[in-house]
């Protein structure tokens, strides 16, 4: 049997087991209560504010990883040491045999949040991988709740650990992204948020009824792209969400051009939740005190001025040029 055909019955056992596990006492950093005090911030993007100051004084301490093309450190904290308990599952019947852990995410932001890591013991860094974003857009395409979305953050864009990893959250509340309006930017699938957006960013658009040859076609051109960045030390975000209307499955790239060395977890930080609209925070100051134009504006001050040269090489790399031409490096 297939991954797609699977992915309903993993993803209602993941559920299921995340639940028992998060009952018991001491396995997680801490119980995330099931009603949080949230805030919709006044303004016409509405991101929704939520405190969990538990996070920020019971998490693990975060990595410092010095570039986008780490060396793989197994002395420091890495998924391989976390205990049985922590796995919900293992999925071993991936293409090529490559196996995909399920695990708690100890400090969770949600509810059912949980680590995805593909070919753990394979120790791969915290850089996208081919199969790995196959792995992820096949699992999405094939599950029906729209509450659940899968994010990414690299070295210097909240990353917290060297080992590759996606996050799996459960976000039923209605997110700016969800009803962002885009601008044709390449091809008839690469698009780009239209301006007065909070942020910029690149969504490729993989359609419900598109063939497994399409399909892939768009896969390898996003991990074209994660490449770019990579290689052009430009931190990035990745949010993958599933259309509440037509299914369509939204794969949104957000590139930085400021590296985020260490992280403050008492500050406002910005990784894949925040710049999708889900801002969660350490304190009920916070909670009640910010202000939209205050989350654009940190917004904009991690993003820099990334996206011109960004979006010519999504040009680039979907009008079909050569590797060499969409291996142009990044200027301002």
């Amino acid at each position: 049997m297939t991954l797609e055909s699977k992915a309903q019955h993993y993803l209602k056992t993941l559920k299921e087991r995340w639940m028992q596990l998060h009952a018991m006492p001491n396995l997680f950093a801490y119980q995330l209560p099931e009603l949080r005090k949230t805030r919709i911030l006044p303004g016409k993007h509405c991101f929704h504010a939520e405190l969990n100051a538990d996070r920020c004084v019971k998490r693990r301490v975060p990595q410092t990883i010095e570039s986008l093309s780490p060396t793989f450190k197994p002395k420091q904290f890495n998924f391989n040491k976390v205990s049985e308990m922590e796995v919900i599952m293992t999925i071993e019947e991936y293409k090529d045999n490559a196996e995909v852990q399920m695990i708690i995410n100890k400090s969770p932001l949600t509810k059912y949040h949980t680590l995805i890591c593909p070919e753990m013991k394979s120790n791969l860094v915290q850089r996208v991988t081919a199969s790995a974003l196959s792995f992820c857009v096949n699992f999405m395409r094939s599950i029906s709740d729209t509450d659940i979305h899968l994010g990414y953050n690299s070295p210097g864009a909240l990353a917290s650990v060297n080992h590759l990893h996606f996050h799996l959250v459960h976000l039923p509340q209605r997110l700016y992204i969800d009803g962002v309006e885009l601008q044709k930017l390449a091809g008839d699938y690469a698009y780009r948020l239209k301006q007065g957006s909070p942020t910029e960013a690149i969504c490729f658009v993989i359609a419900g009824g598109d063939e497994e040859q399409l399909v892939r076609e768009k896969i390898a051109n996003v991990h074209c792209l994660t490449e770019w960045l990579c290689e052009n030390q430009l931190p990035h975000n990745l949010f993958i969400t599933k259309e509440r209307q037509n299914g369509d499955l939204r794969i949104f790239v957000f590139a930085r051009s400021h590296y985020c060395v260490v992280k403050d977890v008492a500050a406002f930080n910005v990784g894949f939740c925040e710049l999708a609209g889900f801002l969660p925070l350490s304190n009920a100051e916070k909670l009640h005190s910010l202000t939209e134009q205050l989350v654009i504006k940190r917004i904009q001050d991690v993003t820099g001025g990334a996206y011109e040269s960004v979006y010519n090489q999504v040009k680039l790399i979907v009008n079909g040029e050569s590797y060499s031409m969409w291996r142009q490096p990044f200027v301002i």
